[in-house]
């Protein structure tokens, strides 16, 4: 038996991480390999979040309450770990539950450290866009990655247009990578009738455009903006509605930035910032939609494309090539170019509840096929950084 043990993900970004690591438990589970039980270890703080009270009920899943694991301890821990090699308290945290293998996607073990890990790295975005990052950023983001690179005995990744940018810029990676295309379960999302009747109970129109991402500058929303007025120019009512976590914090106060853009180029009837609401309402979003909308500038393994897919709700995306990794039968567009997306948006007709019915059912099985996908690969990974030799593998 591997005990894999796996740490709470925070720091910028923390949802989609966040979801990344319920979802790699849940695939580990239901369609891991027996010999492999997943152990989460939560900061106290998160122990009631709902993304998590399931957990234990899943086969091989345990949970661990430990504030070794809270965030400000694992951050104050890194100077000295990479002193002596070997972050004492986690290493000894896993220790006292036998695990042999570690996933660290934001934690250093150190150089020295008895326990291999399986670090996670979902996108090398400091290198793709490094006018994002101050100086002394980017250096601490790459500063890590190439500890991490350094002392992994796997390293995953979660698409293979990441796979050649870790090989390019990081060669001593080469024999250690794999490649976990992550796939959401639908466990708790709502059936197509559900949905319908939550976003009508909500007022939302049956002819929308959703755009879910995080407020972020290089998700792109200016040039969705720009699409809209595009729309509203042509006579077109589609309004695309827009939800995201909270602010930039590479850009404070950049939903102002936004919110002036839509009213100076005349597009208050075609963009809506909704903000934040609850999982419920996003998920009926993402059913009843006539398509889902992502500018990304940028992407890893987009997690709403992969929610999309999940339950056949069609995709108009930016070109990336990660995107054309993702999902091969998009519609594509420029990012910048606005006048294309506002194209493949009036090409996106409402979509009756039957067919949102019918698209949610031919979902189901693909959907199901690239969850075992993710779970083979997972597997692959923690045999392999098993296979060092270190580690504690009770019977």
């Amino acid at each position: 038996m591997i005990r894999f043990g796996v740490p709470p993900i925070g720091g910028k970004g923390w949802f989609g991480g966040w979801m990344y690591m319920c979802n790699l438990i849940r695939a580990l589970a239901r369609h891991g390999d027996p010999a492999i039980e997943t152990v989460l270890f939560l900061d106290p703080r998160r122990a009631n979040d709902p993304q998590v009270r399931d957990l234990p009920a899943l086969p091989r899943t345990r949970i661990v309450i430990d504030p070794t694991f809270s965030e400000d301890r694992v951050r104050s821990g890194i100077g000295h770990t990479v002193l002596t090699g070997r972050n004492a308290p986690i290493l000894d945290a896993l220790r006292r539950e036998r695990i042999g293998v570690a996933f660290t996607p934001a934690i250093y073990l150190g150089w020295r450290s008895e326990i291999p890990s399986v670090s996670w790295f979902p996108d090398f975005q400091h290198r793709h866009l490094p006018g994002m990052f101050s100086r002394s950023a980017w250096w601490k983001r790459e500063l890590g990655f190439r500890a991490q690179i350094a002392s992994s005995a796997a390293i995953l990744l979660s698409s293979h247009d990441s796979e050649r940018d870790c090989l390019s810029w990081y060669p001593s990676a080469r024999g250690r990578t794999h490649v976990a295309r992550f796939a959401v379960p639908l466990d708790d999302w709502p059936d197509a009738d559900t949905a319908w009747s939550r976003l009508r109970a909500a007022d939302i129109p049956e002819d929308f455009v959703f755009l879910p991402n995080q407020l972020w500058q290089h998700k792109n929303h200016l040039l969705a903006i720009d699409a809209a007025a595009l729309l509203t120019q042509r006579g077109l009512r589609r309004p695309i509605l827009a939800t995201g976590h909270g602010e930039d914090p590479r850009r404070p106060g950049y939903r102002d930035v936004l919110a002036e853009r839509i009213v100076e180029v005349g597009a208050q009837d075609s963009f809506r910032l909704i903000g934040n609401v609850d999982h419920g309402l996003v998920r009926a979003l993402m059913v009843g939609t006539n398509a889902l909308l992502n500018p990304s500038r940028f992407e890893g393994w987009s997690t709403t494309v992969e929610e999309a897919k999940a339950v056949g709700t069609p995709l108009i995306l930016s070109d990336l090539s990660v995107h054309r990794e993702q999902a091969p039968g998009a519609t594509f567009f420029g990012i910048d170019d606005a006048g294309a997306l506002a194209s493949a948006i009036a090409a996106a007709p409402p979509r009756p509840l039957a067919q949102i019915r019918a698209a949610v059912a031919a979902a189901r099985d693909e959907t199901a096929r690239r969850q075992r996908a993710f779970a083979e690969a997972l597997n692959t990974a923690i045999f392999a950084a098993a296979h060092t030799g270190k580690g504690n593998y009770p019977a």
